[in-house]
């Protein structure tokens, strides 16, 4: 007899008090059945570690941990790493920080009727709440997400599997519940919103992940890119994503022997576009990308010097060069291994083996 349900949780570097809540009151409810996958994407060496450490009391729960430390987040490439391999009848998909319904499992057989992908609203909790010890129903929340709020979804396996799972081009946060939604509903499938029932409240959180202060790769500018690709899944015809080859594969590194080369440049346009347009020829190569500031960026001596002969330099500021770098990857590089860092103010780093 097949397996009922798979459940992913995507996770880098949440507050393990947080994860550890979150898989307590879904433990309970975990049958012979049902598959619960935990799926780290790049959280510090210590925290993985002490990840396995507070998770050891959880035997079923099986753990991935995946060593992305300096690659951005992708939430699409953690689900169909699972998503791949899944044999069960229906897949889901959660949030790490839900406080889950303790009869959630046992009542959702209920909602799984003529195969149809379902999707479920959240309560948010106000800070602080998650600190106290209280029954899921006596935790305060002070919203509850609508119908376009899609994070939280079982999904038939088969149905996901066919449309080619989630996909792989959103980087960051944002966007990719959507699409698979859209995608499902113009192959055919039912989407259904399961709006009078409340199964999950969430943890108030922080969000520093989302910033540029953040020890991870971040930029704004794919936040806005995702939604405008978003915008195009909404009013084009695609049904199947990822294109480009095999699904839910991390990048690792290459064979350390490999050719190298280093490119150092300053922060100006036309240094760093030429280093990317020009990062074709190294293929099959392990690039060390290095942007630095201009040393005559300040020097108003030699600016005036230089508009006197009108040979201005376009000069950029080092966050537009994390900004341009991180959307090259996205764009070109994405399926090879990288290792990036934002120095401080002044230097952008990349480690690429480029495929």
């Amino acid at each position: 007899m097949q397996d009922f349900l798979t459940v992913v949780l995507p996770n880098r570097n949440r507050d393990l008090r947080l994860v550890v809540k979150s898989i307590d009151s879904i433990y309970s409810q975990i049958e012979e059945n049902v598959k619960l996958i935990l799926v780290d994407y790049g959280s510090p060496l210590a925290y993985q570690k002490e990840l396995k450490n507070v998770c050891g009391k959880f035997s079923k729960l099986q753990i991935i941990l995946y060593q992305t430390q300096g690659q951005l987040w992708n939430k699409s490439i953690i689900i169909n790493s699972v998503l791949k391999h899944c044999t069960t009848e229906y897949f889901m998909v959660s949030d790490i920080d839900m406080i889950w319904h303790p009869n959630f499992l046992r009542a959702v057989s209920s909602f799984l009727k003529n195969a149809k992908t379902i999707y479920f609203p959240v309560g948010f909790m106000p800070e602080g709440e998650s600190e106290l010890n209280k029954s899921f129903d006596e935790v305060i929340i002070k919203g509850v997400s609508g119908v376009e709020a899609t994070g939280i979804t079982i999904f038939p396996t088969e149905h996901i599997k066919s449309i080619g799972g989630f996909d792989e081009f959103y980087h960051g946060w944002g966007g990719e519940d959507t699409d698979v939604h859209l995608r499902l509903q113009r192959a055919g499938y039912d989407v259904e919103f399961i709006k009078d029932s409340m199964y999950f409240k969430h943890q108030w959180h922080s969000k520093v992940y989302r910033n540029i202060k953040s020890k991870y790769p971040f930029a704004e500018t794919l936040e806005l890119i995702n939604g405008q690709y978003l915008n195009r899944v909404k009013k084009g015809i695609a049904v199947k994503a990822n294109h480009l080859g095999e699904v839910g594969v991390v990048p690792e590194p290459y064979d350390l022997n490999m050719p190298e080369v280093s490119i150092d440049v300053y922060a100006t346009r036309d240094q760093v576009f030429s280093a990317l347009y020009y990062m074709d020829n190294y293929k099959e190569h392990r690039v060390f990308l290095k942007v630095c500031l201009h040393p005559e960026r300040k020097d108003i001596v030699k600016k005036m010097k230089r508009k006197l002969r009108n040979k201005s330099i376009n000069f950029i500021s080092i966050l537009e060069v994390n900004n341009i770098v991180l959307e090259w990857i996205v764009f070109k590089a994405r399926n090879s291994y990288y290792d990036y860092k934002l120095i401080g103010e002044h230097t952008v780093a990349l480690e690429l083996h480029y495929r």
